[in-house]
């Protein structure tokens, strides 16, 4: 038979890993920090603006000024993931689906 198996909570499972951490930054210094790669994930939205001269038009001097606003809807969005260690950032993934499932994951 192997060893028991422990079963512990997402809490315990993180002061674990950061204990772990802090005992190898102990024993490497800084040589442990410059190997730790982190990254993030997050929706992006995306829109083509209307340019300067597309928004140009003529009217009289008298004429009130137009209020703009920001009415165009967004043409989509990308979930963007990034992943970076100390000396930057190492990836830049941009992926181009309306909805994330398991599997895609």
């Amino acid at each position: 038979m192997g060893a028991p198996t422990i079963d512990l909570t997402h809490q315990e499972q993180h002061m674990a890993v950061s204990l772990e951490h802090l005992v190898r930054y102990h024993e490497d210094g800084n040589d442990f920090l410059i190997r730790i790669v982190t990254g993030d994930e997050t929706w992006v939205y995306h829109f083509t603006p209307e340019s300067k001269a597309a928004s140009m038009e003529w009217k009289h001097p008298s004429s009130p000024v137009r209020k703009k606003f920001k009415t165009t809807p967004s043409a989509g969005k990308v979930l963007l993931t990034v992943f970076w260690d100390a000396q930057g950032v190492l990836l830049l993934d941009f992926l181009e689906v309306e909805t994330i499932n398991a599997t895609l994951y």
